[in-house]
């Protein structure tokens, strides 16, 4: 046989072993996960079960001053952020604000930021 051929058989098997190995692993790993219907919780203990172990925030305002606080909304947590200034965000914006929870403070300051786009402000 040729070098060529060798070479190209070579690689048309171990290209089908990267392939399939993987695969199987894939299968043979989930194989052990599969769920039955007839034991599928409601939604809300899915929600639950998934934020149970979540850090959350929320917004406080007191006296003009608008805080991040950590814990579910109507909880009192720690104040992680202090006064950040909402003289220009919408009214409704504010009313909003109070009824939200973030699970991030990625999420809180994109929040913050769509608050104080110049479009709203228009």
């Amino acid at each position: 046989m040729s070098r060529w051929k060798v070479i190209s058989l070579v690689l048309l098997i171990s290209l089908g072993i990267g392939c399939l190995v993987p695969a199987a692993t894939f299968w043979w790993d989930s194989k052990d996960q599969a769920h039955s219907a007839l034991s599928t919780p409601d939604s809300e203990q899915i929600v639950s079960s998934q934020s149970a172990g979540r850090e959350s925030y929320h917004f406080g305002l007191e006296q003009g001053v608008l805080s991040v606080i950590e814990g579910k909304p109507g909880e009192n947590g720690d104040v992680v952020i202090s006064g950040l200034s909402v003289e220009s965000w919408p009214k409704e914006i504010m009313e909003m604000a109070h009824r939200v929870e973030f699970y991030s403070l990625d999420e809180v300051q994109s929040f913050i930021d769509t608050a104080t786009e110049s479009l709203w402000l228009e």
